[in-house]
């Protein structure tokens, strides 16, 4: 029989096809090789898996057959799950059904290179593929459209690939074990009913994590950025990220550390950075803990985008020296929209970070919500299907078969960056916290889960069985590590009883000038650079006008887009990177912006802006405003001194990243110490656009100011946003700014800035009347676009109007001088677009009590679907606080 080419052993179906077809017009065509392979063969039927009889098909290609369904299959019949006690049985691997008897399994086929030998007995080869592919660790990885990497896995896997651990290693795993174990089990004793969310009965995740970090560092990994959940959190803190255990105790002692600004959040929500050294001893790798809220999944965003931040600041151009690893739970991985919007991120240009390792620690259940009734899905993980990842089930009973995974895992990730899953199958020792009680609704479950034991007794067993471990270097680890304890308690408890607690809070003056004006030569420069079209590139007839226009707008006035463009390009002549990410924001969603062109012959990309060489991205974002604000706001976490900003296609919208804004943007400098000065532009503005394309819900980021948390803002003019951008990039103090930013105001011909403006002075929280009158018997207070609708109005001279510019932190010194100005006037008005129930009113009212509310009425929705009435309103408004 002739021997089989090496790609028959292959799972390469679109190659074995391309030259079956080929075979098929002319046998000649083919390699001699390829012609024994497929003469007499009806290989087509083989392909669309047409059941044949076993007499109809040629040994080679049974087998061939055979050895595909176990890579393909093999995983629904693996042992993975601790909770299963019955092997499983999968019709996809019954042997009749792949064209064999049970009279054949004596019988010598060709193995086509899979057994490391040309022939072999039917259960040899079948023994072979269930040790590899059924075994302890189920291995999805087929039809990823990946060749390369299925053969690679492959390579790894067959046959007996696993390598054995050493008796160090084995040593140094019961160790991980034990730590993991044992500090769970001294909390439960000392911190009787308090909330740990203990990681008892998936212990090995520590060991894991320990494993992919120790390879990720021989593989040039010299940074790892976690992202977890409760489940477990203070164990990572202490046994991976190395936190002293005395800090721990402390917060469990006394929670009045918590309770001050950046440390204002229950312990398991804190994050941290700590330092691992390898196994071998010869290198430390960085590992940060990011902190987070109890939204499930709301962090997977955060940790990309501060894995993209460090890899800029690093030039990291291959993405190998920083790792995202993300840490799920089933429920939520399955349940949470965030997650498949932050996959979406994978391969994106200014958003991949070269293959993030994903760890499920599947306790199958949620709070106390079973797979069946959380999924519609075989595996909780199913969603990497979708993006081509390979996922490795794993039995948390068997912490050596988890640590290969976890090998292969980083692996994969180093030499493909891409996205590896490690389904880590474990269970929930007690309920969802400690003070839960799981067999109310899990009453079979907990019966099995109590009969068990712990996974280091049952590794202990393990390798005192095989010779491996003496009993007595067991008790060793436990005594000591539990000595190693009891110290950190008692010095915690010392420094508890020492520790005067002082509020340090420090107010900052949010109202310190900074010089943001610029010399016009620096104008200058930064519009000529933009408005010059590169040699043979093929610029868009339709946008010449736009571009001249620009150019010349120094020798007249200039607008909203012209301004920020100035803001952009002078930051950058000064050194100061831009990252600028949104959906549309290259054009911007009113084809205001052009900031990147595109070749109307060959469709390329060109960006005026990176003729400054200092880094630049203007991104096109995908359609999610939860995982793309979230990506930025990680991003900021990590690089500050630079102008960070996300776009809204239209303010309205930007509430589908509500989470991200109400849990991190708002609060996480006072829960957690992470500064941010995040730019968020949120197009805002009444023009009867109906209710989705009008509010950017002023009010509820009002609601969220506190504590000098953010800077929120409705400019009115060009030069005033043009300060505000500078300001926000230049100011030392670092805080998010919210930005409501025009719409009919981009070309509005009234909403100009004279070049004058942008060299002088710098913005101004407050704007008094352009000609204050000089007996004022009305004041009006405004903010935002409805200023142009009340000035274009004003016939009388006795009125003036104010327009507040920041909203908040209110520069109440300067607003307290302008009423003194002003003083004997009769009315006092605050104007403004929104219902009353919305806009700034509630939020001016107490700090303004002089003001009477002129606004649309109490509203359910945001404003009118009717173009009509919403002109009848806007006139009716304004003539009540004009008239």
């Amino acid at each position: 029989m002739p021997e089989f080419p090496d790609y028959a052993q292959l799972s390469n179906i679109a190659l074995i096809e391309e030259l079956y077809e080929k075979y098929l017009k002319d046998p000649e065509s083919v390699d001699e090789s390829w012609r024994s392979f497929f003469q007499g063969i009806d290989f087509g039927a083989f392909l669309h898996q047409r059941t044949l009889e076993p007499n109809n098909q040629q040994p080679n290609i049974r087998i061939y057959d055979l050895i595909v369904a176990y890579r393909r299959f093999g995983h629904l019949q693996a042992q993975f799950n601790p909770l299963e006690e019955e092997k499983k049985k999968a019709d996809e691997l019954d042997l009749e059904k792949l064209g064999f008897f049970s009279s054949e399994l004596e019988q010598t086929f060709p193995t086509i290179g899979f057994c490391g030998k040309k022939s072999a007995p039917l259960k040899e080869i079948i023994s072979a593929l269930e040790e590899i592919y059924c075994h302890r660790i189920g291995y999805e990885y087929m039809d990823l459209g990946n060749p390369e990497l299925e053969k690679w896995i492959q390579s790894r896997l067959e046959p007996d690939a696993i390598v054995q651990l050493s008796i160090e290693e084995k040593h140094l795993l019961l160790e991980f074990l034990n730590k993991s174990e044992v500090f769970e089990t001294f909390l439960h004793t000392k911190y009787v009913g308090q909330t740990r969310f203990s990681l008892e009965g998936g212990e090995t995740m520590i060991p894991l994590l320990a494993e992919v970090i120790n390879h990720g560092a021989d593989l040039g990994v010299d940074e790892f950025l976690i992202g977890m959940a409760h489940r477990g959190r203070l164990n990572v803190l202490v046994n991976i990220l190395n936190k002293p255990l005395s800090l721990i105790f402390e917060e469990f002692e006394d929670d009045t550390t918590l309770s001050f600004s950046g440390n204002d959040d229950v312990r398991y929500h804190m994050g941290y950075t700590g330092e691992l050294t390898t196994r071998a001893g010869d290198k430390k790798v960085a590992v940060g803990l990011a902190a987070n809220p109890s939204h499930l999944e709301s962090v997977d965003p955060i940790v990309l985008g501060q894995t993209y931040a460090k890899q800029v600041l690093k030039n990291d151009a291959d993405k190998s020296r920083t790792c995202p690893l993300l840490i799920h739970g089933d429920a939520s991985i399955a349940g949470q929209g965030v997650v498949y919007e932050s996959l979406q991120l994978m391969n994106l240009p200014n958003y991949s970070v070269g293959g993030t390792i994903h760890l499920v620690v599947n306790n199958q259940i949620g709070y106390t919500t079973l797979p069946k009734e959380g999924r519609s899905t075989r595996y909780c993980t199913d969603i990497a299907k979708t993006f081509s990842c390979p996922v490795f089930h794993v039995n948390a009973e068997d912490p050596e078969s988890c640590l290969f995974a976890a090998k292969l895992a980083v692996e994969i990730r180093q030499k493909f960056h891409v996205d590896v899953f490690i389904d880590l199958l474990c269970y929930r020792k007690y309920g969802h916290n400690e003070g839960d009680e799981p067999s109310f609704t899990q009453p079979l479950q907990y019966q099995k889960i109590h009969s068990k034991k712990s996974i280091r007794q049952m590794y202990i067993e393990q390798l005192t069985q095989a010779g491996h471990l003496e009993q007595k270097l067991a008790e060793t680890l436990d005594i000591q590590f539990k000595e190693t304890l009891k110290s950190a308690l008692a010095k915690a408890q010392e420094n508890i009883a020492a520790k005067v607690v002082e509020n340090t809070n420090v107010t900052p003056n949010l109202f310190e000038p900074c010089i943001t004006k610029v010399e016009e030569n620096v104008l200058k420069t930064v519009l000529e650079t933009f408005c010059k079209v590169p040699d043979q590139f093929h610029f868009h007839p339709k946008l010449q006008k736009w571009l001249e226009k620009r150019l010349s707008s120094l020798s007249g006035t200039i607008d909203w887009p012209t301004a920020e463009c100035l803001a952009f390009g002078s930051l950058l002549m000064q050194g100061i990177p831009i990252r600028f990410a949104g959906q549309d924001s290259q054009r911007g969603t009113f084809s205001q912006r052009h900031m990147v062109w595109i070749s109307t012959e060959t469709g390329e990309p060109y960006s005026p802006l990176s003729q400054f060489k200092t880094r630049v991205e203007i991104v096109n974002s995908p359609l999610t405003e939860y995982a793309g604000m979230g990506f930025e706001v990680g991003f900021s976490w990590e690089i500050k001194d630079s102008l960070n900003l996300w776009e809204a296609q239209y303010g309205d919208f930007d509430n589908g990243a509500q989470i991200i804004i109400d849990q991190y943007v708002a609060n996480a400098e006072k829960k957690w110490n992470c500064l941010s000065s995040l730019t968020l532009l949120l197009p805002h503005g009444y023009e009867g656009a109906g209710p989705e394309h009008s509010s950017a819900r002023i009010e509820r980021f009002l609601q969220l100011a506190g504590n000098d948390n953010m800077q929120i803002v409705n400019a009115s003019t060009p030069a005033q946003y043009f300060h505000l951008l500078r300001r926000q990039a230049i100011q030392k103090i670092k805080k998010p700014l919210v930005v409501f930013t025009p719409k009919s105001l981009l070309r509005a011909p009234a909403c100009t800035s004279k070049v004058d403006q942008f060299t002088h002075g710098g913005f101004e929280e407050i704007l008094d009347d352009i000609s204050p009158p000089k007996n004022c018997s009305r004041l009006i207070f405004c903010s935002g676009k409805i200023f142009y609708g009340l000035i274009s109005a004003r016939k009388r001279s006795d009125i003036a109007i104010v327009r507040i510019e920041q909203l908040y932190p209110l520069n109440m010194e300067k607003l307290k001088k302008i009423i003194a100005k002003y003083k004997g006037f009769t009315e006092c008005f605050w104007v403004q677009e929104e219902p009353e129930n919305m806009g700034a009113w509630r939020y001016i009212q107490p700090l303004l009590p002089e003001a009477t509310f002129v606004g649309r009425a109490v509203n359910a929705t945001t404003a009118t679907g009717s173009n009509r009435k919403h002109k009848q309103e806007q006139q009716a408004l304004i003539e009540k606080a004009i008239g």
